[in-house]
């Protein structure tokens, strides 16, 4: 079933401040905290799910034009992404088949080739090979590419599988969450600079903080849950992905409106994650943030990159005062509030080895995350 229009939400949202509560799953669910901590668990992690499963590697509007391109690090893997003169995105991993230099370290650019640093070969948009120094000492050699990973593009994003020639279906892993994605309006975007880094404790608590409205009141009492009606929230889970919908403090007020008079973007926010390590915050008519979850080398730490987009270019000084103020505001918010708490939760999980996280019938998003974790994590799918 198609994800349903945002006047849909809005609706539920409002039934849930009249009823008092958030939507509710059927259970209370225990994760043990075991599962946080071991770190055979972790690394089955990483391998059947960060190395396994699509990620989304960049979004559409970032590489627009032939020869834009975006390169990051994730769980180890060096991955380049670039439009070809095709028109298609393909990502590679960022590893010169000589001896194994990355060719670009810029986040994003715009390049026709990329030029390793070490011995000077080259690559193509696609991939290719298409010089070397000193040819002659390596006539014969094995290798003619850079080594492509599976790759798709859909919804305004793209998706690549970390690991080389596995099969890619992206309609099958997005299922609904793609409708959802579509009404965000993902290919109208403009990026504003570079993401900001902040450092958070294990990836599935940081990932618990994303999937969570509970919070919003509580933990953001003073900053950003200031615009909210705490715990009211709409969870629409596709998959492993979920949309959350948020209460905010206008919408009972329009009420007694025509629906077709209700200002959304004041009634109501929304965060959508994309299953395993991506949140996109924000509505289709406004500016969104994106947030990557990185694992670290250990269970215990994971870093967050923030990149801010906006529904036109910042160009004059006014805009991009603006722009570089909101990419502070919430690098701060996050980094002093959700990850410096993140981070005291995983480091006191040792005192409680044997206990367990407990999430409620309010926290449907959270409950979804760790089933569809744990169950890829054993190679398998939840029932």
């Amino acid at each position: 079933m198609a994800a349903t229009p945002l006047i849909s939400v809005a609706q539920r949202l409002l039934a849930n401040v009249d009823a008092d509560h958030a939507d509710y799953s059927e259970t209370i669910v225990d994760v043990a905290v075991r599962n946080y901590r071991d770190t055979d668990r972790f690394e089955r992690e990483v391998e059947n799910i960060f190395h396994r499963s699509p990620l989304l590697v960049a979004l559409s509007c970032d590489l627009r034009e032939h020869g834009d391109f975006a390169s990051l690090v994730i769980a180890g893997r060096p991955i380049l992404v670039v439009r070809g003169k095709d028109g298609i995105a393909r990502a590679f991993l960022n590893i010169c088949r000589h001896r194994g230099a990355p060719v670009t370290e810029e986040c994003f650019g715009h390049s026709r080739r990329f030029t390793c640093p070490y011995h000077s070969w080259v690559y193509d948009t696609e991939g290719a090979l298409v010089g070397n120094t000193d040819r002659a000492a390596f006539d014969g050699i094995d290798v003619d590419a850079l080594v492509g990973l599976p790759t798709a593009e859909k919804s305004g994003a793209i998706f690549a599988i970390l690991t080389p020639g596995l099969a890619i279906d992206i309609d099958a892993w997005l299922g609904d969450m793609a409708s959802a994605l579509d009404i965000l309006d993902l290919n109208n975007l403009y990026r504003h600079r570079d993401g900001l880094p902040a450092e958070s404790g294990n990836w599935k608590v940081t990932a618990d903080g994303y999937v969570d409205g509970y919070h919003l009141g509580y933990l953001h009492g003073k900053s950003i849950g200031t615009k909210s009606i705490t715990n009211r929230n709409t969870y629409d889970l596709y998959g492993p992905h979920v949309r959350l919908g948020f209460a905010n403090k206008p919408l009972p007020a329009m009420r007694d409106l025509p629906e077709d008079e209700w200002q959304l973007l004041n009634a109501m926010s929304l965060v959508h994650y994309i299953f395993p390590n991506i949140s996109i915050s924000g509505q289709p008519n406004g500016g969104l943030m994106m947030s990557r979850i990185l694992p670290g080398s250990t269970p215990d730490r994971c870093q967050v990159e923030q990149f801010q987009y906006f529904r036109e270019p910042m160009t004059t000084p006014e805009q991009i005062a603006d722009a570089d103020y909101k990419r502070e505001l919430y690098l701060a918010v996050t980094r002093d509030e959700d990850f410096a708490t993140v981070m005291k939760i995983t480091d006191a999980m040792a005192a409680i080895p044997d206990d367990a996280m407990r999430y409620g019938r309010n926290e449907s998003g959270n409950q979804n995350l760790h089933r569809w974790a744990a169950a890829l994590a054993d190679g398998t799918t939840p029932a």
